[in-house]
């Protein structure tokens, strides 16, 4: 008759709910109401909403062209000051009124560090406006100034980085 043994590593291992008693451990019954299934019915909803993004952004990458810049001609030299994308426009017009090291290292440092730290200064669990006073202001502060400085650079800056009304003719280019 063959004998066999169990290696060390098949030997009884023990969870640590099986250490737990069965009385210490409550248990709670959700009521099928309470539930949210995730799948399929989440999964559907988000692939249907990337499946619908994708054709709205298809349709009109198709119907609106680019505008290109015409191709570099050594007779006729670009303007004396490019913009940048727009998303960088709001730290050119801080440079414009900033030194650079101001403007494009330390100011943009010190609202990244302070929007970082913000949760840790104001940490109160409520979401409700009366509670997070502090945290929705200084926030609501930052997006509306770089909105500004974005949309005056955009709107309001002409070649040569000069200040033009959006009425007078110049042509503004994001």
């Amino acid at each position: 008759m063959a004998t066999t043994t169990t290696p060390s590593s098949a030997q009884k291992r023990y969870r640590t709910l099986a250490v737990v008693k069965q009385e210490a451990i409550t248990r709670v019954e959700k009521q099928l109401e309470d539930s949210v299934f995730v799948w399929p019915h989440l999964l559907i909803r988000e692939f249907l909403a990337a499946v619908l993004m994708s054709v709205m952004l298809t349709v009109v990458s198709l119907a609106i062209n680019a505008p290109l810049e015409v191709r570099f001609n050594i007779n006729f030299p670009p303007p004396a000051v490019a913009k940048a994308p727009w998303y960088f426009l709001g730290l050119q017009e801080l440079l414009h009124y900033f030194p650079p090291t101001l403007a494009g290292v330390l100011l943009p440092t010190f609202v990244l560090a302070g929007l970082a730290a913000l949760p840790y200064i104001d940490n109160n669990p409520s979401r409700a406006f009366n509670d997070r006073k502090l945290s929705i202001t200084l926030f609501t502060m930052f997006v509306v100034f770089f909105v500004v400085i974005t949309v005056v650079g955009s709107f309001f800056r002409g070649s040569g980085w000069q200040w033009f009304w959006p009425w007078q003719g110049e042509f503004f280019n994001l």
